[in-house]
């Protein structure tokens, strides 16, 4: 199965081709913030780069956050519309479950930590044990200072960006190394690959980003001229 996964839940933008479970190519553009400008022009440069055409592709998937409001809606806007003109089915998966599979190898407990806004971070906890990987909490966000509070056993944590949580950690935590805490395009075209196969396919037309949050636009401020 042909798939293409976009990323845009962070500030780094990630897009893959793979056959079934397999990479034929992924990239990252390590620039902030240039997913409205760059996506589709990467999509077509990487179809271009292989010899696919877009009527090649057989499914799409997508990371439906939580994650940058706004990379999440251009995300699912441009998943949405290739999906609807090429006829061909979508599925999302979460960025936190992805942040956590794709951690190297560990035993035991793993928390996936991204940041939010206003001080807060996107969290959750799973566990890996006999190649048993699940999620063993719910979808939080919490303020950044009640994170030790859920560190308070071994555990390896996983952040987004790296030294979001270098004051939370204790002895018994674990952190990753830098590499592991940008999110994988093929870690979510792994994940999204196991949905097509359970047959978990999003409405198309009803998809939408998994906020965790309500949307509040940034305000802006403005000064009477004397």
């Amino acid at each position: 199965m042909k798939l293409l996964t976009i990323d845009t839940a962070t500030e780094i933008c990630g897009v893959a081709l793979t056959e079934d479970a397999q990479l034929v190519v992924d990239y990252r553009l390590n620039q902030k913030n240039v997913h409205n400008e760059k996506l589709v022009s990467t999509i077509q440069q990487l179809l271009g780069d292989i010899g696919w055409q877009l009527r090649d592709l057989e499914g799409i998937v997508f990371s439906k956050g939580p994650g940058s409001f706004t990379g999440l809606r251009i995300g699912i806007s441009v998943s949405k519309g290739l999906s609807f003109s090429l006829g061909i089915p979508i599925v999302g998966v979460n960025t936190l479950d992805a942040l956590a599979f794709g951690a190297p190898n560990f035993v035991g407990k793993i928390c996936a930590v991204i940041k939010a806004r206003e001080k807060e971070v996107y969290f959750a906890l799973y566990e890996n044990f006999l190649n048993n990987f699940k999620r063993c909490s719910e979808y939080e966000i919490i303020h950044l200072e009640k994170l030790p509070e859920k560190l308070n056993s071994k555990i390896l944590v996983v952040s987004n960006p790296p030294d979001l949580v270098s004051y939370a950690v204790n002895k018994e935590t674990v952190t990753v190394p830098p590499e592991y805490s940008l999110l994988k395009p093929l870690t979510i075209a792994g994940l999204g690959f196991k949905k097509f196969q359970a047959n978990e396919i999003e409405n198309s037309e009803a998809a939408e980003p998994f906020y965790l949050k309500d949307f509040r636009p940034k305000r802006k401020i403005y000064y009477a001229e004397r």
